[in-house]
């Protein structure tokens, strides 16, 4: 990533380095860093005095998206609330897992080559050995929930049975393995129920069904699960809340 400041530009030094710290957050946030460059790395990168510097950093840090922390550096806020949403979620989930009303089935339990789209998130080769791990939830005995999971071997072989039925994920990760799980990517859409789909979900096939792409990734591992779920579309609802903060 280039840094260059127009000083012909219209637009104040100091707003025009706000605009690139917040490049080099989305950076650092991609690469599983928390820590951005300090005062005197950002000041030989653009070219400018300590008081400019500090100035745009101060514009991200009223926005809560940095902080300060004496005598340690700079750090982006973001892994705060992203570890607090992880604990909370992590606790909602166990939760779940203990509900009498809900059983989790562990269909299989395998070694299989790595699905291409998989091993792009894993970061591994297409193809190479990992864990996969097919999951069915129902909820008062009515199937409503289909789980696919790909991990790593490493990762795959010590988790037993039990731990897979009884526990979610991110549990597994922070508690077993002591990895500090940072980020977790979601993507949602609508699709038809194909035929194993339907025949597990005890639906018919063509039915709507709700598709979650999911994964967790990792400090200093990078992405350590990836995988998908398929929800019955008549007993599941997708709800988000929204907050802004000002």
């Amino acid at each position: 990533m280039s840094h260059m400041i127009d000083r012909k530009s219209s637009i104040p030094i100091y707003l025009q380095i706000v605009e690139q710290l917040r490049q080099i957050v989305t950076c650092s946030i991609e690469e599983n860093r928390e820590k951005i460059y300090t005062d005197s790395e950002l000041m030989e990168m653009f070219g400018v005095s300590r008081w400019t510097i500090q100035r745009a950093v101060q514009v991200l840090v009223a926005e809560r998206i940095l902080k300060r922390v004496k005598g340690r550096g700079t750090f982006i806020t973001y892994y705060e609330k992203l570890e607090d949403n992880l604990e909370s979620l992590d606790k909602f989930v166990n939760e779940c897992y203990q509900n009498p009303e809900v059983q989790r089935e562990l269909l299989v339990k395998k070694i299989v080559p790595c699905p291409t789209w998989v091993a792009d998130k894993l970061r591994i080769k297409p193809f190479e050995d990992v864990i996969y791990i097919k999951c069915l939830q129902l909820v008062k005995d009515v199937p409503a929930v289909v789980d696919n999971h790909y991990m790593q071997l490493k990762f795959g072989q010590k988790i037993s049975d039990e731990e897979f039925i009884n526990t979610s994920l991110i549990h597994i990760f922070s508690k077993k393995f002591n990895v500090n799980i940072i980020k977790s990517d979601i993507e949602i859409e609508a699709r038809l129920a194909d035929k194993e789909i339907a025949e597990l979900l005890d639906i018919q096939e063509g039915s709507p069904v709700l598709y979650r792409y999911s994964d967790l990734k990792a400090e200093g591992f990078g992405c350590v699960v990836a995988g998908n779920s398929f929800f019955r579309a008549d007993k599941y609802k997708h709800k988000s809340i929204v907050l802004r903060e000002i």
